[in-house]
């Protein structure tokens, strides 16, 4: 009993060699997922302290070995590598726009008196919902004006009691479907045709599209306006919202890709951790081209083999921390 607590007396001495920043009497400025790992390889690396401590464990700088449910628990994640594709973009700007088939104004069919307002300004209507009764000044009958489409009232111009004449009355958008209006300039009009498939960002939302329209920007602009259409039945975009499209040029199949956010580079290499069981191995990689997403890999990883996507840069982290342990 004496010679055990003895041991782990000299235990508690030698884990913060093992482990900068790791705090014995659970103090830790580290994330949750950071503090599993340690706690993971502090049960691990105590119960071969004995090696360790007598040089008979072998390192390794390029590995460390991980419990699937400590993993897990971290949140770390892989996939199998193999073939993708490589898309070349190019970039436009521009800006939301509402379509102007689902944009009605909306006028008295026979001049009258407005008898009764039933919609005001920002309220939504469903197609032949009533907006207001008007007494034709010919018949004297009240007749019901309706919203020729569904949608939102952006504008009125009608109140009770007026006379309708022939003005626009009320103003009806639809925004459940807008264009992103993309500027094609002539150094890059060659490149855009129409069918082809554009990215539309706007801060963190992005949807896909394809050009639908290609046309002169008009009023001697010197730019050509590339259409985009938007779907919107939640009514998160807006009108004049400015955007930028990632319109793919072309598409390139490559024999082997990783995902770009499983890339970490490590010790002035950039490379992918591997997993095999339980291990997760630092693996260089010589990479080719990339689209943003996906990179090529030209050497350094076969088809098949299973690398982190999710969280790598806690492995990364790890085996930083005990290369640093091991130096001293």
């Amino acid at each position: 009993m004496y010679r055990t607590k003895k041991l782990f007396q000299r235990m508690l001495l030698i884990l913060p060699l093992l482990f900068p920043g790791l705090s014995v009497a659970g103090q830790s400025h580290t994330s949750e997922a950071e503090q599993t790992l340690y706690e993971s390889h502090a049960r691990e690396k105590v119960s071969h302290l004995g090696e360790r401590v007598h040089g008979a464990h072998e390192f390794r700088e390029d590995r460390v070995q991980i419990a699937d449910k400590t993993a897990r628990k971290a949140g770390i994640r892989t996939t199998l590598a193999g073939p993708g594709t490589i898309e070349e973009s190019i970039t436009l700007y521009g800006k939301t726009a509402i379509d102007h088939r689902s944009i009605s104004h909306v006028r008295a069919r026979y001049p009258g008196t407005l008898v009764a307002i039933e919609k005001g300004l920002g309220d939504l209507v469903e197609k032949g919902q009533k907006l207001a009764a008007i007494e034709s000044n010919d018949s004297l009958q009240v007749y019901p004006l309706v919203a020729p489409i569904p949608g939102q009232v952006i504008d009125k111009q009608a109140s009770l009691g007026e006379f309708s004449g022939e003005r626009v009355l009320f103003t009806i958008a639809n925004y459940s479907r807008l264009w992103a209006e993309l500027r094609v300039f002539p150094g890059r009009r060659g490149k855009i045709s129409r069918g082809q498939k554009v990215f539309i960002i706007a801060g963190e939302r992005t949807v896909d599209s394809t050009i639908a329209s290609l046309a002169p920007g008009g009023n001697g602009q010197p730019f050509a306006i590339a259409r985009a259409r938007i779907e919107n039945p939640d009514n998160l975009w807006t009108t004049d919202l400015m955007v930028q499209g990632q319109v793919v040029i072309s598409e390139n199949r490559v024999p082997l890709v990783v995902e770009n956010r499983a890339l970490q580079l490590l010790r002035d290499t950039t490379v992918v951790f591997v997993k095999v069981g339980e291990t997760y191995e630092a693996r260089p990689l010589a990479l080719g081209r990339s689209d943003g997403v996906v990179t090529e890999v030209l050497s350094g990883l076969t088809v098949g083999e299973r690398y982190v996507t999710e969280n790598s840069y806690l492995i990364k982290a790890d085996l930083e921390r005990s290369g640093a342990a091991h130096s001293h």
